[in-house]
């Protein structure tokens, strides 16, 4: 009779788990990633904005301020918080490898290497893996898409896809914020922006920077030497919004950053190291991890009718990497790798949509 009971127990917590499954699928397989207010999440998962609860796919969504609860400030740092994301990289955070579902271009470190997850910038395709480790600062949100999503996103998403929402400029009013940070090894951060109406209603404006700065966690005692693991990063954004009518809507945005971060530093050779303690180095050249990114997108949006309305996206898009690895840990320099790259990209899309109540 025991038996039984027990079995019966079992049987119900079994049924009360398969249907709290069902009801969570049933919300279209959405993570809402820490937004948990009672208003409805818009999303653009679908090329159009939608409910999330409204998306039949599997997506996160995740709303700056949740990202700024957390403390991510860098994308090489998301895997933390979003499902099914891995992150990984062998220069740091310069240049993140994302895998989704396990589907990603394991730790390759050619940059010219496309990337089966597609990284969005406002819904500019950015293929350069380069750019994809830039700051965090000032977004709107971000949208994950487990994929495959190539119907909607093209090529290179069959991973999923990545995109990163940055703040629009409102057309009523001003404000601004600071946030000013600092941190073991003298790391100062700081984040501000900016924004102000141009014209009540028909024009605003915009302007975001992200700074962080701060000593390695290994000591370089070489003279003048940087330490290992250093800081040193500074980006920019600018965002124009302009309605000269109710059907109309011009974003303007550009945007422009460096990274100059150093790598850990090797062991070195036993010779070198020593009276020298475990989190310290003598080393000449400390390798550097140093990109550049900047670019321009304009995105029109034109509605022809209440049902359809057409968008076109612009952009250019640049940058370079210099990567310097020393290899020898040494203050001689006997061994030390460089790679280098640059890359200039121009996309433009267009695209229609249309909704209808009918079948």
């Amino acid at each position: 009779m025991a038996g039984l009971t027990f079995r019966q127990l079992m049987l119900a917590a079994l049924a009360a788990s398969s249907s709290t499954i069902a009801l969570a699928q049933d919300a279209g397989g959405a993570d809402t990633g820490g937004i948990t207010d009672d208003s409805d999440i818009v999303v653009t998962a679908q090329r159009r904005e939608q409910s999330l609860l409204d998306v039949p796919l599997a997506v996160s969504a995740l709303s700056g301020d949740a990202m700024a609860d957390r403390g991510i400030t860098n994308s090489a740092q998301l895997g933390a918080a979003v499902p099914n994301l891995q992150i990984n990289s062998p220069f740091g955070n310069t240049q993140p490898n994302f895998s989704l579902r396990g589907i990603g271009v394991a730790n390759e470190y050619n940059s010219n290497q496309a990337s089966p997850v597609g990284v969005y910038l406002d819904d500019v395709y950015i293929a350069p893996r380069t750019s994809h480790g830039m700051g965090l600062f000032d977004l709107e949100r971000i949208e994950v898409l487990r994929g495959p999503q190539g119907t909607l996103f093209g090529r290179n998403t069959t991973g999923g896809a990545i995109n990163f929402i940055t703040r629009r400029p409102d057309l009523s009013g001003s404000e601004g914020f600071v946030q000013i940070g600092y941190a073991n090894y003298n790391t100062l951060t700081a984040q501000g922006a900016l924004e102000t109406t141009l014209s009540e209603g028909t024009a605003g404006l915009r302007v975001a920077v992200n700074y962080a700065k701060g000593d390695g966690q290994v000591q370089n005692v070489f003279a003048g030497g940087r330490d290992g693991n250093s800081i040193d990063t500074l980006q920019g954004r600018v965002s124009l919004l302009l309605r000269p009518s109710d059907a109309l809507e011009v974003t303007l945005r550009a945007y422009g950053g460096r990274d100059r971060r150093t790598q850990a530093a090797p062991p070195g050779l036993l010779a070198f190291r020593t009276g020298l303690g475990f989190w310290q180095t003598n080393e000449s050249r400390m390798g550097d991890n140093n990109t550049e990114a900047w670019g321009f997108s304009t995105n029109i949006g034109l509605d022809l009718s209440d049902s359809l309305r057409i968008t076109s996206i612009t952009s250019y898009d640049g940058g370079n990497q210099d990567l310097q690895q020393a290899a020898d840990g040494a203050p001689l320099d006997i061994l030390d790798i460089t790679w280098q790259s640059q890359f200039r990209q121009i996309s433009q899309e267009l695209r229609a949509n249309y909704s209808s109540d009918g079948i």
